[in-house]
């Protein structure tokens, strides 16, 4: 069998398919879109980035804090009756039930109904000794609040207490100290307007919280006026 002419050749060769051309024809073709890969529609972005920086917002202003100002403004907004404060009621006042009712209008988120606190977070009133204790501590840190490391009943705790001066009047104080100073197994005296008053007077020109370092110094300082005192009298 003898070789193909060029004839029969070229012949041949125009029946076969341009492979280039067909591979151009590929290359010029569209990539089918791949699924998951399609691009996020702009007002898609736009909502996820409007949702986001609200929610910085309202977290930033009302996410609440230990300022006093937060609570201040809660009890001016509140419904009547719903934040301690009523001084317009006539008649005497019962200090254990008003006291209990002050208590659980504003005091429970932290410290619970219970009393108990949560623990690590916000310590207990009931068995508490700075409840318990002489009574201008307690008066001074409802007053001005307190901040920073405290001890109570072995625990340590580092949260912040508000200060309630400009919420709450001195009969209000009074009653609500009056209550959790009386509330079992706590025994601790009453305390008077009158007390609250005083103390409010002494501390008008302190803005800050109080510390626990500053509480214990003021505790001692009687005692310490009190020995000297004794030793030095002939």
């Amino acid at each position: 069998m003898t070789d193909p002419t060029s004839r029969e050749r070229q012949a041949f060769g125009a029946a076969e398919p341009d492979v280039e051309q067909i591979h151009r024809q590929i290359v010029r073709e569209l990539a089918d879109p791949a699924e998951g890969y399609e691009r996020v529609p702009v007002f898609v972005w736009v909502t996820i980035t409007t949702l986001v920086f609200w929610a910085g917002w309202y977290v930033g202003a009302r996410g609440g804090s230990f300022d006093t100002q937060t609570h201040v403004e809660y009890a001016q907004a509140g419904p009547p009756g719903a934040i301690a404060g009523d001084s317009a009621r006539k008649g005497p006042v019962d200090a254990i039930a008003e006291g209990k009712r002050i208590f659980g209008a504003n005091c429970t988120a932290c410290h619970q109904s219970t009393g108990l606190g949560i623990a690590g977070a916000f310590p207990p009133v009931v068995g508490s000794e700075w409840v318990t204790g002489p009574e201008q501590t307690v008066v001074r840190i409802l007053l001005n609040g307190l901040n920073g490391p405290l001890k109570v009943k072995g625990a340590n705790y580092n949260a912040a207490m508000p200060a309630w001066k400009e919420a709450l009047t001195d009969d209000d104080i009074a009653h609500v100290i009056t209550y959790i100073r009386q509330w079992s197994p706590n025994a601790a005296p009453a305390v008077s307007a009158a007390t609250v008053g005083t103390l409010r007077k002494q501390y008008e020109s302190r803005s800050g919280p109080w510390t626990e370092a500053e509480l214990k110094a003021l505790e001692s300082a009687p005692a310490a006026a009190a020995v000297t005192t004794t030793t030095t009298t002939p």
